[in-house]
């Protein structure tokens, strides 16, 4: 199934920035409906493959402090704040009882463009994680 999440996980492994941008736009006018599931899934996925069961809260700090590196324009995403939700996909869900919503896709949208580009997966692997999280997030929709 083909959908403007979808297209957005596929631009950003692909680290096509302006279709990101567009889908991002289209999807911010339209009320983001389902998207909290779809991208929630996704980072969870992609969070879960990137640190497995063998990380520490250093490991965390390090990998967000990277991402952070990267990104231009993450001033206003709490550093701690990021580091906890990656903690609470990891397990620790007691990490983000105070975090909102919209602030938590913010973070899982830049976190999940940094995971998809450290893959750096073959088009057959990208669909593959695609149908995985539409086929997940389907059950919370």
């Amino acid at each position: 199934m083909r959908n403007d999440f979808g297209d957005l996980i596929r631009a950003m492994a692909r680290r096509d920035w302006g279709t990101v941008d567009q889908l991002l736009s289209g999807l911010e006018a339209s009320g983001w409906q389902g998207g909290n599931q779809v991208i929630g899934t996704a980072f969870a996925i992609a969070i879960n493959d990137r640190f497995g069961i063998t990380h520490s809260p250093t490991d965390v700090a390090r990998f967000v402090a990277d991402t952070r590196a990267q990104f231009s324009g993450l001033e206003s995403l709490p550093t701690l704040e990021m580091e906890g939700l990656v903690r609470a996909a990891l397990g620790e869900v007691g990490l983000i009882d105070n975090l909102s919503p919209e602030i938590a896709l913010q973070m899982q949208i830049v976190i999940l463009g940094k995971l998809l580009q450290d893959r750096d997966f073959t088009e057959t692997q990208l669909e593959e994680f695609i149908a995985d999280v539409e086929r997940m997030a389907a059950e919370y929709l």
